[in-house]
């Protein structure tokens, strides 16, 4: 691990150089990254400025990381305090953050109502209900309680089978080319069918071939967090970027409420 004075030394840099640096969050599976200034460099902490949804995210979370081409690696820190008025935070104990936090290939967001996925495998007519995490157009993740996980079934590399329901946003023309299932040939990964009876006509379901890529345990929270690679079609990768581009309005409109309700608080 990198001691702790090699950091200040660099930051201290950076302070005076002051390139292009930014902090990043991951909030509701969405990536928050605003630009920062390093104001001042103590004994065991740096002050930085940066916009006010960022730190909303950082008053949330408690942690940021730094990210930007004069760094060498991403950098997690703490967060110490926050100065609501003058959009500073206080940052210490740092350290060299996972590769994974940084390179996110495409937008994922957590659903804000529950998503429930159907599971299936390959030769076994058994559906297994589980909780979407998050969802993005390449795939998503599904919570399992450890006192059920079937670890057999969802071992990396497993193919399956996943069906969810997303609110159904797209236009009124595309809407007309979903008026029948889009039957699977052999060439086809994933297919897109309208809501069948029982269902509200404002939501679609989405069907795509998949594989098992990750197992997460969450122990505190008595879980698994399951990653699934997803072949989705077009016109259900069109359904989704719909669903993410809602969520991404809706998750920057929760920053927004957060940090006006932090500002009420202080005053």
């Amino acid at each position: 691990m990198v001691a702790a004075v090699d950091f200040l030394a660099l930051l201290g840099q950076l302070a005076q150089n002051q390139p292009d640096i930014k902090l990043l969050n991951i909030y509701k599976g969405l990536p928050i990254s605003y630009d920062a200034r390093i104001s001042t460099v103590g004994d065991d902490e740096i002050l930085v400025r940066s916009n006010p949804y960022q730190l909303a995210c950082l008053y949330h979370q408690r942690e940021t990381f730094l990210q930007g081409d004069s760094l060498p690696f991403i950098v997690r820190s703490q967060v110490i305090s926050l100065n609501l008025s003058k959009e500073e935070a206080v940052l210490s104990n740092f350290e060299i953050a996972k590769n994974s936090i940084g390179n996110r290939g495409q937008i994922r967001v957590e659903p804000d109502e529950p998503l429930m996925a159907t599971i299936q495998f390959p030769g076994s007519s058994a559906q297994i209900l589980a909780p979407m995490a998050d969802i993005s157009t390449e795939g998503g993740s599904v919570y399992f309680d450890i006192a059920v996980f079937p670890a057999r079934l969802f071992q990396p590399g497993n193919e399956i089978n996943l069906t969810v329901s997303l609110p159904d946003t797209i236009s009124q023309k595309n809407k007309k080319s979903l008026s029948r299932p889009l039957l699977e040939s052999r060439d086809t990964k994933s297919f897109i069918h309208t809501s069948t009876s029982g269902r509200p006509e404002s939501e679609v379901a989405l069907t795509a071939r998949g594989k098992v890529v990750s197992i997460r345990p969450e122990f505190q929270l008595k879980r698994y967090r399951v990653g699934i690679k997803l072949y989705f079609r077009d016109l259900a990768r069109m359904v989704i970027l719909q669903y993410i581009s809602q969520r991404q309005i809706e998750i920057i409109r929760d920053l927004r409420i957060l940090w006006d309700d932090m500002n009420q608080r202080k005053s």
